[in-house]
């Protein structure tokens, strides 16, 4: 009997506790986070939002952009400048070709006066035979001319170095040779074009020097004038000018000392 009441209020006190027990359990279990989930936030590299990144590359592409289009503009200008070069190239070889033409005509003929416009920049015309006087006639064999044509080919495709030496080593193998004293003056024009004023000066004076009767020596005179001025040697390009006006009147290398006396003059030199 007494087992049983013991039961009864037993099973009272579970019908009464239970759902209060179950609710407390219910209430400690972890609810579900229901919240909308956000988008992940990007962090830049200098830890800044993904909007400041964003705008971040965006700079960097309109600064590409920018650099891309100075680039192509380089490109054209160098496209231009190397169309004006070659076309200056072109008219250079034409010129020397030209005095090549004239030279070998010269030398054919005996001793005429021949041209030397200078590939790179204006130049005189050798005085006639009338005002200077011709070299004496030597002989220029087969394989003189040959070694002779092929130094000048090297001066009319603009590779002066090479043309040079091979100047100089026609000189050397052939210092008694008819066309010495022209091999000596395109030593000193190679050295004129590439700016080497102080070397182009002493081989200028060799041709003056060794080949006095050579139909070049107006033409060395003229760039002798010509060099000093460029070395600021105002003084002494004066003089050379002035010589080469009052030795060789009515000649083309007359006009140009001239014309460069004029400009010295304007210049105050």
């Amino acid at each position: 009997m007494m087992a049983k009441r013991t039961a009864v209020v037993v099973g009272v006190a579970l019908w009464v506790v239970g759902p209060m027990l179950a609710g407390t359990l219910h209430a400690a279990e972890p609810l579900p986070d229901r919240r909308a989930v956000s988008r992940p936030v990007v962090v830049g590299p200098g830890g800044g939002s993904d909007a400041a990144l964003r705008q971040g590359l965006v700079d960097m592409m309109q600064q590409l952009e920018q650099t891309q289009s100075e680039l192509r503009q380089l490109r054209d200008a160098v496209e231009v400048q190397n169309h004006e070069l070659e076309q200056l190239k072109s008219g250079q070889r034409e010129l020397i070709g030209d005095l090549d033409r004239r030279l070998s005509a010269m030398e054919r003929g005996g001793g005429a006066g021949a041209a030397a416009t200078p590939p790179a920049a204006a130049a005189g015309t050798a005085p006639p035979a009338a005002r200077a006087a011709p070299r004496a006639a030597a002989a220029v064999s087969t394989g003189q001319q040959e070694e002779y044509e092929a130094a000048f080919n090297l001066m009319k495709q603009g590779h002066y170095d090479s043309a040079i030496k091979a100047f100089r080593a026609f000189l050397a193998k052939h210092p008694n040779s008819g066309l010495a004293d022209n091999a000596q003056y395109w030593v000193a024009e190679g050295n004129y074009v590439l700016r080497n004023y102080k070397l182009a000066l002493e081989e200028f004076n060799k041709v003056v020097t060794n080949y006095p009767r050579s139909p070049k020596l107006g033409d060395a005179m003229l760039k002798i004038g010509y060099v000093y001025y460029e070395l600021g040697a105002y003084d002494k390009s004066n003089k050379a000018l002035h010589d080469v006006v009052a030795r060789f009147p009515n000649t083309t290398v007359a006009k140009l000392a001239s014309t460069r006396l004029d400009k010295m003059k304007k210049e105050g030199r």
